[in-house]
């Protein structure tokens, strides 16, 4: 059995393998294999009569009467970091989060394996299905190994463990998603997983060089015309002073030139403001999903971009740019506008090192006629925490969920315990067996409101987590820079900037969600997507930069379909369908 498996591991090292070939080795593998990790600590029916274990069992922060033991699969941390601190022998199963478990809910955990974020891990959790033989909890990397777990029969059911170990915070943070994240782990109407969050990025944010726009008597854009003539005008007159034609236009991403949600440099906006929504599946109406980048709606706004560059009024060299170029046009003043965004002002923070009279200004532009912005929304829930079959606490990693991102976050209030999250948190080390996020959709601005009144105040008694009062005290800094006159730190104004200044004008916009309908992947795209998108990516290019004309789009559309393009939608539909 040992030769088997070390033959089929080898077939393994992909960053995720098919669901094809993990389902036929899995039906070789587990004939003869067991699991040999069995945390049991007796009978869970023996238990369930005993009040203290059935409190345990049954509610979010019952401590456990005797210590219950756990295999993980978890992410590596860095604790190099900690050499010289407190912290400095601190490891993967004896650090601030393990203690804190330990103390709390009298678990412990033991490492099955340990890898780096990203392709290391993905290997690892491919290799650990392929030999039958998971963690009793691990975080699995997407949809479709989450689907591979439920197929081969491989995890719990966690809907009864959801009802009774979930705190009520944590189910009112699921709530905020309309249903759209638990769904997402439900297969056959059971909740096979605890699904991570990935809170709304909010729309596509306009940044431009405020200091600029005083200097020149430029209002405040609204509409696409007034965006164009702001960087026209930037252009043209040159208030940053860099000579005739050095200013830049928009800066934008020549490798996600839209269609990422929170896409940095991207022109999202500019799209959806044609009704279009690039390299996202969308309803198209009859209960269909479709690709948006091979709508008609299109061409009309790829039209209207290749314009702009023709104009000047798009950066243009954005074709050939890197991240680093385009990050210093911004923070030296070559460039007075980009869109990003809430959290636009940390990209361009650097600026107040490089220049501390330059001044950006966040917009929710350009809008449509009504004053409305239309963004699309992001995958809600792109990870998921599961638990092996057969482990008999199956409530505890929800146990361990609600302990971290409801008790630890928002009422805990032991000083040394929250100066210790405090201290890792400066020092950029995790710890946590279980990384994942769980947080509310509208986060970024949910209490914006309360943090505003505090900071007015002075007075922090509304805030409502142990996080805010760190944020509080990096805003309170910015605001006293300000009233002082004295030089604003970078940092404390990137975080005013974004979770106050933008946050708090998010918040009152008239902003417009559209849900793209299908987030996953299909067999076939493992094969045809890196040409596809190849070929996507060229078009904008091309198109845009004037090297084809804006009807090359057509024959794109046909190309697109016929190398594969016609075989995924039929795939994605059949997908959605068996939900």
């Amino acid at each position: 059995m040992r030769e088997i498996l070390g033959g089929l591991l080898m077939l393994s090292r992909t960053k995720r393998a098919s669901s094809i070939v993990i389902a036929a080795l899995l039906a070789v593998s587990l004939v003869g294999c067991g699991n040999s990790d069995n945390a049991n600590n007796g009978s869970a029916a023996a238990k369930s009569s005993d009040p203290a274990w059935e409190e345990a069992m049954t509610t979010p922060f019952g401590k456990y009467p005797e210590t219950v033991s756990y295999t993980v699969g978890q992410m590596a941390t860095n604790y190099s970091t900690l050499s010289g601190t407190p912290y400095e022998k601190d490891n993967a199963t004896n650090n601030v989060w393990t203690r804190y478990f330990k103390e709390k809910l009298n678990v412990e955990n033991t490492t099955k394996f340990e890898a780096n974020d990203g392709t290391d891990y993905s290997q690892k959790v491919s290799m650990a299905i392929v030999s039958g033989d998971i963690p009793d909890i691990m975080v699995v990397p997407d949809y479709s190994t989450l689907q591979q777990l439920y197929d081969n029969d491989l995890i719990a059911d966690l809907t009864d463990a959801y009802e009774k170990a979930a705190s009520d915070r944590i189910k009112e943070i699921y709530d905020s998603y309309g249903g759209r994240v638990l769904d997402s782990a439900k297969f056959d109407g059971k909740l096979m997983a605890i699904p991570t969050t990935e809170i709304s990025h909010g729309p596509g944010i306009l940044w431009l060089r405020k200091d600029w726009m005083d200097k020149l008597g430029l209002q405040e854009p609204k509409s696409l015309e007034d965006v164009e003539n702001i960087i026209a005008q930037f252009i043209e007159k040159d208030p940053g002073g860099n000579g005739s034609g050095k200013t830049v236009g928009l800066v934008v991403d020549n490798e996600n030139v839209a269609g990422v949600s929170g896409g940095q440099y991207s022109l999202n906006n500019i799209f959806a403001l044609h009704g279009a929504y690039p390299k996202q599946w969308m309803d198209d109406g009859n209960g269909n999903a479709v690709y948006g980048s091979i709508q008609p709606e299109m061409k009309p706004v790829l039209t209207k971009i290749a314009d702009m560059y023709k104009k000047g009024l798009i950066d243009r060299q954005f074709a050939v740019r890197t991240g680093d170029d385009r990050k210093a046009l911004l923070t030296s003043g070559k460039s007075g506008a980009f869109l990003d965004n809430w959290w636009g002002s940390w990209t361009v923070a650097d600026t107040l090192k490089l220049n501390p009279d330059a001044e950006w200004v966040s917009y929710v532009a350009p809008q449509s006629e009504d004053g409305s912005l239309t963004m699309f929304t992001g995958n809600p829930s792109s990870s998921f925490l599961v638990v092996r079959k057969g482990f008999e606490h199956p409530e505890m990693a929800m146990k361990m969920v609600s302990l971290q991102y409801d008790y630890q976050r928002y009422q805990e209030k032991e000083a040394d315990t929250l100066k210790a999250f405090e201290d890792y948190s400066n020092l950029n080390v995790s710890g946590s067996p279980i990384i994942v996020n769980i947080d509310y959709y509208d986060a970024f601005y949910r209490n914006v409101d309360i943090m505003k009144e505090a900071l007015e105040s002075g007075d922090t008694s509304k805030l409502i987590s142990n996080n805010d009062i760190t944020a509080y005290n990096s805003y309170k800094k910015y605001m006293d820079s300000e009233k002082t006159g004295e030089k604003p730190d970078p940092v404390s104004w990137a975080g005013y900037t974004s979770s106050i200044t933008t946050a708090s004008m998010v918040k009152n916009a008239n902003i417009k969600e559209v849900n793209p309908v299908f987030f996953g992947t299909t067999p076939s795209m493992s094969l045809k997507w890196p040409t596809l998108s190849k070929m996507e990516l060229e078009m904008y290019l091309k198109i845009i930069t004037g090297d084809q004309s804006p009807d090359s789009f057509d024959k794109f559309v046909d190309s697109w379909k016929k190398t594969g393009g016609d075989t995924i939608t039929k795939e994605v539909n059949e997908a959605i369908a068996s939900k």
